[in-house]
């Protein structure tokens, strides 16, 4: 932020606070084989994908504290197909997680950034059911979860609340001074 005379910060504290907290949303599909989690972990640089008619597999690699490193796999890498994911680290960034699930795993995958969109990954059939996480433009990914045996039969994102807040106080109907909100 720039330094300006007329912006205040104000911190706002709601309950008991002691880190950023994120929305767990899904996972989508069938949830009764292994599960997976990979809360927080922000920075995606690689994702790997095994696919043919279905996901067999999803791997990360992450950026996180000045290193680069793996995520264990989630399911099996045994499909016919493998695509490898890589984004412009750090100026792109996931915006949106879509695909397919048919009842017991998921069928096909998209990935959708800040500048494009990767997929679809799998295949997806006329029975499908559709699923989309939305995540918007502010770089509000939190991570992934799910479950995984010889496939992934399931996946969920984890989302992070905005912690920021620009305000503008109006006398009058002219802008008087920027407030920033902080949670």
């Amino acid at each position: 932020m720039m330094d300006n005379p007329n912006t205040s910060v104000i911190k706002v504290s709601v309950g008991r606070k002691t880190k950023t907290s994120m929305i767990k949303i899904g996972p989508v599909g069938n949830l009764n084989s292994g599960e997976w989690d990979e809360k927080g972990r922000t920075e995606i640089v690689q994702i790997f994908v095994s696919h043919d008619d279905q996901i067999h597999s999803l791997q990360f690699q992450y950026y996180e504290n000045g290193s680069l490193f793996l995520s264990d796999i989630h399911g099996q890498s045994n499909g016919n197909k493998f695509d490898v994911v890589k984004l412009d680290y750090p100026s792109e960034y996931l915006t949106c997680i879509s695909g397919f699930k048919f009842p017991g795993y998921l069928t096909s995958i998209t990935f959708t950034t800040n500048r494009g969109t990767y997929g679809p990954f799998g295949q997806a059939a006329r029975d499908n059911r559709e699923f989309r996480f939305q995540l918007g433009q502010d770089r509000q990914f939190g991570g992934f979860c799910g479950t995984a045996d010889y496939c992934v039969r399931s996946i969920g994102v984890y989302f992070k609340p905005i912690t920021t807040l620009k305000l503008q106080e109006k006398q009058n109907g002219s802008p008087v001074e920027e407030k920033e909100v902080d949670t």
